[in-house]
This record gives C-alpha cells, sequence and structure tokens, in this order.
C-alpha cells in the first residue's frame, strides 16, 4: 500500500522540476538524520511550510507576520481598496494578504499619482512596496539619471524624487524593508498612453523608467518585483485589464500578487 508524507519545516527538500522529479528516491533531511523514500511506494507528499517551497512555486499557506505594511502606488494600487464600481474581486495587495497576512495592510496609492506624490503618502511602518512609473510616464516626467538618484539632483526628475521618497521611507524607519516594483505594462486608455506598450511618448519609453528602477534595486540591495517583465504584455494585456489597458482585472491583479509574493518573502523577518 502507498503512503503519505507530511514534510515538517525542518526539512530540507531535494527537489527537481524535470520530468523525473525525484528519481527512484526521495531523501529527506531532518537535522542529522535522513530518511529515504521508494518514489513508487509514495501516494502523496504534504507541506506544512510556505518557505520550504522555492520561489515560483504555489503555495495557499498562509504565513502570519506581525507587521506593518504601507503600500505606495498609483491608481493600480490605490483600487484595491477604493473601486467603487465593483468590477473586480481582489486587487494584488489582497491578493498577496491571502499568504502573506500582515498584521496590518495600509494602502498609501494615489490615483493618478506621480512617484513625488507618493513623498507624502510615506507613514511609519515595517514594509514597503512602490509602485510607479505609469504615470510618470503618461504625465511626461522627466525620467533623469541614475546619477540624478545617486545624487539628488533637484530637476525634478523621477530618478531624483525615488530618491526623496527612499530617503523619506528610512528617515521615519531605519530598519525599513523595501520591495521595488517596475510599472506594469499599459497601452492607450483613451489616448493617455501609446497605442502600443512599448511604443513611445515624447520620446520616453516606459521601459526607461523601468530601468532606473531596476538599477536603483540593484545599487540598494532590494528585492524587484518586476511587473513590467511579467505581468502581460501587448497581446494579453487587455484580456487582463479593465479598460484598454492600464488598470488590471483580477487576472491581471493575481499576476501582480505572484511576482509580489516572491519578492516580499526574500526580506520577511519571522
Amino acid at each position: 500500500m502507498k503512503k503519505s508524507i507530511l514534510f515538517y519545516s525542518l526539512f530540507t527538500i531535494l527537489y527537481s522540476l524535470t520530468s523525473n522529479v525525484f528519481g527512484q528516491t526521495i531523501k529527506v533531511h531532518e537535522g542529522t538524520n535522513t530518511t529515504s523514500y521508494n518514489t513508487q511506494l509514495v501516494d502523496s507528499i504534504t507541506f506544512d511550510e510556505v518557505n520550504l517551497l522555492p520561489d515560483g512555486i504555489p503555495c495557499t499557506t498562509t504565513i502570519e507576520i506581525d507587521a506593518h505594511w504601507c503600500a505606495l502606488g498609483t491608481s493600480i494600487t490605490y483600487l484595491n481598496d477604493y473601486d467603487k464600481q465593483g468590477r473586480f474581486e481582489k486587487g494584488y495587495m489582497d491578493r498577496t494578504l491571502d499568504q502573506l497576512h500582515f498584521r496590518k495592510m495600509t494602502n498609501q496609492g494615489v490615483s493618478g499619482g506621480c512617484i513625488k506624490s507618493a513623498y507624502d503618502k510615506v507613514i511609519k511602518a515595517d514594509y514597503y512596496t512602490i509602485e510607479h512609473g505609469i504615470n510618470d510616464w503618461g504625465q511626461f516626467t522627466p525620467v533623469g539619471t541614475f546619477d540624478d538618484y545617486l545624487n539628488k539632483t533637484n530637476n525634478g526628475s523621477f530618478a531624483y524624487w525615488y530618491r526623496m521618497v527612499i530617503d523619506r521611507i528610512f528617515s521615519v524607519n531605519p530598519k525599513a524593508k523595501v520591495v521595488l516594483c517596475t510599472p506594469r505594462k499599459a497601452y492607450n486608455f483613451s489616448g493617455y498612453l501609446p497605442a502600443h506598450c512599448m511604443g513611445d511618448l515624447n520620446g520616453i519609453y516606459l521601459a526607461d523608467y523601468v530601468n532606473i528602477i531596476r538599477q536603483i534595486a540593484e545599487y540598494e540591495g532590494f528585492p524587484l518585483a518586476d511587473f513590467y517583465a511579467e505581468c502581460g504584455g501587448q497581446r494579453d494585456l487587455a484580456r487582463m485589464s479593465m479598460d484598454s489597458a492600464l488598470h488590471p482585472n483580477d487576472e491581471g491583479y493575481q499576476m501582480m500578487a505572484n511576482v509580489l509574493i516572491p519578492a516580499l518573502r526574500k526580506v520577511i523577518v519571522k
């Protein structure tokens, strides 16, 4: 008779995502003890801790986090709590909270907001996420350079204001944990954006803002939730949006949560 195995949180599991997932045996290590199981006799495997799973493998287990999460962002963030039209079931933050159950989450998104708007929205919290860039593109905020971020060059650029927001966060909590988010691709929205998600506005591309965010994340050692790279493109954005094609629907928000969860998990302190 086949048996089911329950792996507890102290186990280290050797895994592979190939067609021979575990080969002929499964070896489970707990402290100095090792137990081998013949795969032909194993019916199922149950994990009791989400952090046993590598990034990218879905898990529905909830982690309780005794901490406060402040979400800074655009209307894509704002609508998580303030959609009055019932156009979707859950935003990306609520979907993230389904797995990472923070004691408190404060939505500091600004509808139509650019990165500059986040400065006055910074409150004291333990964890911060920053979702900005799409409105800076739509409203022609100068991109600036990474040197503008490094030197705090007061030129009104996206890079400068990103530095100001980061500095503001650490001024209210020097031990803050920060995750940066690149903007999700978008297009059209009644002419607010180009007809193509890779198009330009006055010679500025959304990727220009994305590249600044990626440089900041690398420089500061912040995890990156790369919505731009991983949350849809021209072919499927309309299907994953409530409109054409800026604000996510349930499918679009779930994809964002799938990208944000592993990034947040990298900085969660238990």
